[in-house]
């Protein structure tokens, strides 16, 4: 299999997904949140634990919608479900490592076609069999954060 081929094909996915969908192309930023109180936007994250990364401006973001974004070098995808709470996900595809892009109120994966809830990060069709793997985020201020 080609690798570089895949590749060039999901940056440009992710790209396009973020231009058409009018979701945010979240950067990362190295600068850690000001001493503004955080929003707990994701009581049922999982690992991993360290320090949070600003990845994009909330109001970038649509409630009912999604974005892309780098934490730590690491790309994340991100849902906004309410006005308040955000969730994040590791990009990466459960099934063969790809990276989803934002799709709607989900994830896709260009590869093979499965897609994710951005809810719950939960498989709706496969090939994947196992959810995305869910990251810390929360609500600072004007930033979206996710530890990465």
């Amino acid at each position: 299999m080609d690798s570089e081929k895949p590749a060039a094909r999901r940056s440009l996915l992710l790209g396009t997904a973020a231009a058409a969908g009018g979701a945010l192309a979240l950067s990362a930023c190295s600068v850690s949140p000001s001493g503004s109180s955080a929003v707990p936007a994701d009581p049922g994250a999982s690992a991993p634990s360290g320090r949070p990364f600003r990845i994009g401006k909330l109001s970038d973001v649509n409630v009912g919608g999604s974005a892309t974004g780098k934490a730590n070098g690491k790309t994340v995808v991100v849902f906004r479900p309410e006005d308040r709470q955000v969730v994040a996900y590791d990009a990466t595809c459960t099934h063969a490592g790809c990276t989803v892009a934002p799709a709607g109120t989900n994830f896709e994966c260009p590869c093979h076609g499965s897609t994710f809830n951005g809810s719950d990060g939960s498989v709706i069709s496969g090939p994947a069999r196992r959810p995305l793997l869910r990251l810390t985020a929360a609500i600072d201020g004007d930033w979206i954060t996710v530890v990465a």
